[in-house]
């Protein structure tokens, strides 16, 4: 995947929607410093994945409360973009994180879901779990909750 991908450079016709929001969101330069990967794009949701890095973490071993912040961003920001139209971005306007317990695991999955993508507004929530060096996400629910309000953008030139 390309590093260099901008708005107004993929062509709509030769790739899926989903594969547009992947290519756009990972070529954003926080997104990169994170390290997160999409595991599945669908209409009003998607599931991301954060392998554990020393660097996201804290002394303590756990992930650093801001990381845990900019992973719901990106969830729900994402699960609102795959509402959006080919000429279209969104921009976050606030997002909300409730810290519910420690996040110390191999990695994280974030679950984005909107709950009003209506208009020019969006919200959605996030959620993120636990998931051990295979995969296996804690069923004891999750870590962190968020909600996510977005704005969209129009990118068509002005006359």
């Amino acid at each position: 995947m390309s590093d260099t991908v901008a708005p107004g450079t993929i062509d709509p016709g030769t790739i899926d929607a989903g594969a547009r929001l992947r290519a756009f969101v990972l070529s954003m330069p926080a997104a990169r410093l994170l390290g997160f990967d999409f595991l599945d794009v669908a209409p009003g949701h998607v599931v991301l994945d954060l392998p554990f890095r020393p660097e996201l973490g804290e002394h303590q071993g756990l992930f650093q409360g801001g990381i845990l912040g900019a992973l719901v961003d990106f969830a729900g920001a994402s699960a609102n973009a795959t509402l959006l139209g080919p000429s279209e971005a969104l921009m976050t306007l606030d997002y909300t994180v409730k810290l519910l317990r420690p996040a110390r695991a191999a990695g994280l999955r974030a679950i984005g879901r909107v709950i009003d993508g209506g208009g020019r507004i969006g919200v959605a929530s996030a959620e993120l779990f636990l998931r051990d060096a295979d995969g296996r996400v804690d069923d004891t629910g999750p870590v962190v909750t968020g909600l996510v309000s977005t704005r969209r953008v129009d990118l068509r030139p002005r006359s």
